[in-house]
């Protein structure tokens, strides 16, 4: 809101200025309704300007938890293969054993 009052009064300056300055025959009934239409329409764009940003920022936080998801499926995943593999291999160490056992039987 700060900065909507802030651009619509750096416009009703201008817009009184230029009245003064360089029209002919400035129409000083008219600048009031001006300065409304300026902060309306400053206003809306700013709202909605906020509006993007927050959806914005709401994109990337999902972006960035997904992300976070992902990674930590693929660590369990990766534990999980780390887990089997240790197990596998100790089973074929064991085998390996008794095969060995039993060729110099």
């Amino acid at each position: 809101m700060r900065d909507t009052g802030s651009v619509v009064g750096a416009m009703s300056v201008l817009l009184i200025l230029y009245d003064l300055m360089l029209a002919k025959d400035p129409n000083w009934v008219l600048v009031p309704f001006q300065i409304i239409l300026a902060l309306i329409a400053v206003g809306a764009w700013s709202y909605f300007s906020y509006r993007s940003q927050e959806k914005r920022k709401l994109q990337e936080q999902r972006k960035a938890e997904a992300a976070e998801r992902r990674a930590a499926k693929k660590k369990k995943l990766a534990e999980e293969g780390a887990k089997q593999a240790a197990q596998t291999r100790a089973r074929n160490v064991a085998r390996n054993q008794q095969h060995q056992q039993h060729r110099h039987d």
